[in-house]
């Protein structure tokens, strides 16, 4: 039975990125203006309302799933409903632009309310004594933390949407994750809403990698984002035996990514921590290739995001094989942070001899 809902996700999403991009050659539906800024790698107009399809997609498989009893319509109507305002937020942003960052961040602060007050999703134990204490006596504080967490990662997985296929299989690889371990401990509600935001992703990425048709824009990042959260804390939450260092593993690359990102501009170059640049990872794996291959803007463009996909698996496949042992996931957690430093501080020097 759970083959028809990942399906007709799959199939919806599919359908419509298709009317989408047509609409965007036919009207401009969507197009993104922002073409020529420096950061920006795509050489002609492209619509960036991708993530309405996967919404879209995720809506209709769900929607499925309830009437085949293998979601309670009650949990699926408050997941849509936490969603709304980052949804909203989303996609004012890709179809209007310009919507100011402090509204979007206010959007995701609200959206993760939502979910602690709709849901009852808390983070209540961290595996260090201390903090496991604080957060058994002042329930509160656990909220809060989850607030934070649900708040910040669908601007994590934004900052990580910057080439073909990039974001959209980052996304699809850590759901996958998220299946695996409810699989493992029979939680098949949180099974059935990852995989059917997979087969909606797979939908999305047929037309976005390799050819890059469509983008999968600020609402499908904010709403990725805020599903894999969501579903990895209640993971934890519902089942004792999850270490809740899983969520931070399987989540660490846009986490890191968003964190590192911050902490460079704020604090190595004093600007504000959530200005816009190119000096990303992503940005400089695909300058290295530009100097080293001898390719088309957009087959660079295609062949950035695999390096990143294995760097994404050097966290996701860890969380997968020691999702219930917090020491080997604590090890990896610190691993990758060491080899993403590395790996960046090596593509920048190179980048600045080449400069020169």
């Amino acid at each position: 039975m759970l083959r028809q809902p990942i399906a007709l996700a799959a199939l919806l999403s599919w359908l419509s990125c298709a009317v989408l991009i047509r609409a965007a050659q036919r009207r401009g539906f969507g197009l993104d203006e922002t073409l020529g800024e420096a950061r920006k790698t795509h050489h002609r107009p492209t619509p960036r309302s991708g993530g309405i399809g996967v919404i879209a997609g995720i809506a209709a498989g769900v929607a499925l799933a309830c009437v085949d009893g293998l979601l309670p319509a009650r949990f699926a109507l408050a997941l849509l409903g936490a969603l709304v305002p980052l949804l909203a937020s989303g996609v004012w942003e890709d179809l209007r632009r310009h919507l100011a960052p402090m509204i979007r961040a206010v959007a995701g602060i609200v959206s993760a309310l939502l979910a602690v007050a709709l849901i009852g999703v808390r983070i209540d134990r961290v595996d260090v004594p201390l903090l496991d204490t604080v957060l058994l006596h002042w329930p509160l504080a656990g909220a809060a933390l989850s607030v934070i967490a649900l708040g910040a990662l669908p601007h994590a997985v934004n900052m990580i949407d910057g080439f073909h296929g990039l974001a959209g299989v980052v996304c699809a690889m850590i759901l996958g994750a998220i299946a695996y371990v409810a699989s493992k401990v029979g939680d098949a509600q949180i099974m059935t809403l990852a995989v059917i935001g997979d087969g909606a992703l797979l939908g999305f990425l047929f037309w976005n990698w390799p050819r890059g048709d469509i983008f999968l824009g600020d609402t499908g990042a904010y709403g990725l984002g805020f599903i894999a959260a969501l579903l990895a804390t209640l993971l934890v939450q519902r089942h004792p035996q999850v270490s809740p260092w899983f969520p931070l593993l399987v989540l660490l690359y846009p986490s890191w990514e968003l964190l590192f990102s911050v902490y460079r501009r704020r604090v190595r170059a004093g600007v504000p921590g959530m200005l816009a640049d190119s000096l990303h990872l992503h940005h400089l794996v695909h300058r290295r290739l530009h100097r080293a291959l001898h390719l088309r803007a957009r087959e660079i463009n295609a062949s950035t995001a695999p390096y990143l996909w294995g760097l994404a698996a050097f966290s996701i496949v860890p969380a997968m094989l020691w999702w219930n042992d917090t020491g080997w996931l604590a090890v990896w957690c610190a691993l990758f942070a060491a080899v993403y430093v590395w790996s960046y501080r090596s593509l920048l020097r190179t980048a600045s001899a080449d400069a020169d």
